[in-house]
């Protein structure tokens, strides 16, 4: 199995469980997109802060180049979106944990391609049509295919992309409309 099937399927139920809980934001209403942001911040931008403060740019070269917090710091902020409190975030003192919350994040912006068909052309969605660098996809696969082939390191990578998943589902929980 690659290493990539192999982090599917271990976060599949997790990864499910945010789907469910994000799926009740209806993005073609303000009000709910706003939740949607809210919730979002509120967990994204902790991530991705702690990325940043494990290193990520020395996990992953163009990582810097993947952020994408301050393009939803701007959408919640031109939507006005209520404050969601920010959700405690993993430790992530392995490279191999960095790349698994790596993961997820990017895992998010493919996602993201889905559900920006919902929204109105006029709210601000930089963080949803945020662009990819061409290849950037398959450049992390290949990453992980070749960082994370020792077991220990793909649970590590696993145990990190459950933890980022449940920060998704405890900020998507906190909103009040949700």
């Amino acid at each position: 199995m690659s290493v990539r099937a192999a982090l599917r399927t271990a976060t599949r139920e997790s990864h499910d469980a945010v789907d469910r809980l994000f799926g009740r934001f209806d993005l073609s209403d303000a009000t709910g997109y706003r939740g949607f942001l809210a919730a979002n911040r509120a967990a994204f931008v902790p991530v991705e802060r702690a990325i940043d403060l494990a290193g990520g740019d020395m996990v992953l070269e163009d990582w810097p180049q993947r952020r994408r917090a301050a393009l939803l710091i701007a959408d919640v902020t031109d939507m006005e979106a209520g404050a969601v409190p920010d959700v405690a975030t993993p430790a992530l003192t392995r490279p191999a944990g960095v790349l698994g919350a790596i993961y997820v994040l990017e895992g998010s912006r493919l996602g993201g391609t889905l559900l920006r068909r919902s929204l109105l052309p006029a709210w601000p969605a930089r963080f949803l049509h945020a662009p990819a660098e061409p290849g950037s996809w398959p450049n992390l696969i290949s990453t992980l295919e070749t960082r994370l082939a020792r077991p220990e390191d793909l649970q590590a990578a696993i145990d990190a992309a459950r933890a980022v998943f449940r920060c998704f589902e405890t900020a998507a929980q906190q909103d009040r409309k949700c």
